[in-house]
C-alpha cells in the first residue's frame, strides 16, 4: 500500500458510517434516553413507530458503530505504519493521538451528547495499542475470542432478566409513566446545570460500562487492524463471502427483532440479548468489503460520501451540535414530542446538508476544522527521528 495515498475505500466506509450513526443516534438527540433501545418506553407504541424502529435496528442499529469500530482500528495500523515512513516514534505519537481523543470525548459527552463514543474509542485504542504490530492473523483471531467473551457476558446478563424480580428492581423499568417522563424531559432541557448533569449522568453510565464494553469494541479494532494488516481494505472479500455474511447477519437481527414484536418490546431478555451485536459486526465486514469493490471498479465513485469520510470528527460534534441546539436549546418544546418517523425525516434532511457541507469544504477548503486541530495537537511536540539524526 502507498502510504502517501489516502485509501479511498476507507474514506467512502467512514462517510457512511458517519452518516449511518445518526439515523440511531437521532432518538437519543430528540427524545429521553430510554427511548433509545425500546419504542415502547412511554407506553404502547405505535404501528408507525413500531416499523420504524424495526428500520433502524435491521439496517441502523449496532451496523455503523461496528463499522467504525472496523474502521478505528484499521487506523491505528495505517497511522503506525505512516509514522514509521515518516521517522517518528509510532508508539508516542499514536498514544498522543488517543490521548487528545479522549479530552475531546470528554468534553463532547459532558457540553453536548452523553452517547458520546470518543472516550470508548480512546480507551479502546490505548488498551490494544500494543498489539498493532501482530500478524494479521494473530490479530483476528485475538478479536473473535474478545467478541465471544462479549457475547457470553451479555448473554448471561440478559439471562438475568429472566429471573422475578421487583419491577424496580428490574434492568428494564419500562413503560415509564407520566410523571417520569416529564421528569426526564425536564432534566434533559431545563437549566444550563440541569442538562450538564443529564449528559454526566447518562454518559457515565456509559463510561462505567466500559470494563464490559471493551470486549465488544476493542475486538472489533482487533479484526478491523487484521483486515487492514490482510489488505481486506485493498482487495475485499469474495462475493460468496459477502453474501454469507449478509444473510447469516440479517438472519439473526431479524429473528431477535421477531422475538421483540412477540413480546410487545416490553421483554428484557429478548431486548439485551447480544445476537444483534454479533450479527452487526457480520454485516459490518460485509459492507465493508462491498464499499470496497465499488472503489476498485471506480475510487472517484461517490465522492461526496469520501468526502464526508474525510472530515468525520468535524461531522460527528457538527451532528451533536445542531442537534443539541435544535432539541434541547432553541426548541425544547420538539424534545421528546415526534415520533420515531418524524425524527427519520430530520436525520435523513441532515444526510443531504452534511454531505453539501463536506463536498463544499473538502474542495473550497481542505481538511476539516477539527481534523486540522486534532494534527496540529498531535505533531506539535513529536519530531521525526530521522531529522534528528542528520
Amino acid at each position: 500500500m502507498d502510504l502517501s495515498q489516502r485509501v479511498a475505500s476507507m474514506d467512502l466506509l467512514r462517510g457512511l458510517a458517519i452518516l449511518g450513526i445518526l439515523f440511531m443516534n437521532i432518538v437519543a438527540f430528540a427524545m429521553p434516553e430510554p427511548a433509545y433501545v425500546n419504542p415502547a418506553w412511554a407506553g404502547e407504541a405505535s404501528s408507525a413507530d413500531k416499523i420504524a424502529y424495526s428500520f433502524q435496528y435491521l439496517f441502523a442499529n449496532s451496523r455503523f458503530y461496528s463499522l467504525f469500530c472496523l474502521l478505528f482500528g484499521a487506523g491505528l495500523v495505517m497511522f503506525w505504519q505512516q509514522a514509521e515512513a515518516k521517522g517518528f516514534e509510532p508508539k508516542r505519537l499514536l498514544t498522543t493521538r488517543l490521548r487528545w481523543l479522549l479530552l475531546f470525548g470528554v468534553l463532547h459527552l459532558t457540553l453536548l451528547f452523553f452517547g458520546d463514543i470518543l472516550v470508548s474509542y480512546a480507551l479502546c485504542g490505548m488498551l490494544i495499542l500494543s498489539k498493532v504490530t501482530w500478524d494479521s492473523k494473530a490479530l483476528i483471531r485475538r478479536g473473535v475470542i474478545y467478541i465471544s467473551i462479549s457475547t457470553t457476558i451479555f448473554t448471561l446478563a440478559a439471562a438475568a432478566t429472566l429471573i422475578d424480580v421487583p419491577k424496580e428492581e428490574s434492568m428494564l423499568q419500562i413503560p415509564l409513566n407520566v410523571d417520569q417522563v416529564s421528569a426526564l424531559i425536564e432534566r434533559a432541557t431545563g437549566s444550563v446545570s440541569q442538562m450538564l448533569w443529564y449528559n454526566i449522568e447518562h454518559g457515565g453510565t456509559l463510561v462505567l460500562a466500559f470494563p464490559l464494553l471493551f470486549w465488544l469494541l476493542g475486538g472489533i479494532m482487533l479484526v478491523g487492524m487484521g483486515l487492514m494488516k490482510d489488505s481486506f481494505f485493498i482487495n475485499g472479500l469474495s462475493n460468496k463471502h459477502e453474501f454469507r455474511l449478509f444473510s447469516i447477519g440479517l438472519l439473526l437481527s431479524g429473528s431477535q427483532l421477531v422475538l421483540q414484536w412477540q413480546t410487545d418490546f416490553l421483554n428484557a431478555f429478548s431486548l439485551f440479548i447480544p445476537v444483534n451485536s454479533v450479527a452487526a459486526v457480520m454485516l459490518a465486514v460485509a459492507i465493508a468489503s462491498r464499499g470496497v469493490k465499488i472503489c476498485i471498479n471506480n475510487s472517484h465513485v461517490c465522492m461526496p460520501l469520501q468526502y464526508a469520510g474525510r472530515m468525520a470528527f468535524t461531522l460527528y460534534i457538527f451532528q451533536s451540535l445542531i442537534m443539541t441546539l435544535v432539541f434541547r436549546w432553541l426548541s425544547p418544546e420538539l424534545f421528546g414530542a415526534l415520533s420515531r418517523v418524524e425524527l427519520l425525516g430530520i436525520a435523513a434532511l441532515m444526510t443531504i446538508v452534511q454531505l453539501i457541507l463536506a463536498t463544499w469544504w473538502q474542495t473550497k477548503i481542505g481538511q476539516g476544522p477539527l481534523e486540522r486541530m486534532w494534527r496540529f495537537l498531535i505533531y506539535r511536540h513529536h519530531q521525526p527521528q530521522l531529522n534528528n539524526n542528520q
